[in-house]
């Protein structure tokens, strides 16, 4: 459960200008239940800047599994 409604998530999309249709919407709203609470977590005061949850992206990685050869 998160503290945004999706009606107010999906205002903020329209804001952002992002080209989403209203379907998919509620889709991208289930995972913003897992974001929300990371983004409370680390904007909160009393935490240490190595609390923020862990999140690695590596391109190469990615590449190799979509047989992809890319640059980056």
């Amino acid at each position: 459960m998160t503290k945004t409604s999706v009606d107010d998530f999906a205002a903020l999309i329209r804001r952002a200008g992002l080209p989403v249709q209203p379907a998919d919407v509620r889709q991208i709203y289930e995972a913003w239940a897992l974001v929300e609470p990371m983004l409370d977590r680390i904007r909160s005061t009393g935490w240490d800047h190595v609390a923020e949850p862990a999140h690695v992206f590596r391109a190469d990685i990615h590449m190799a599994h979509t047989g992809k050869t890319e640059t980056f």
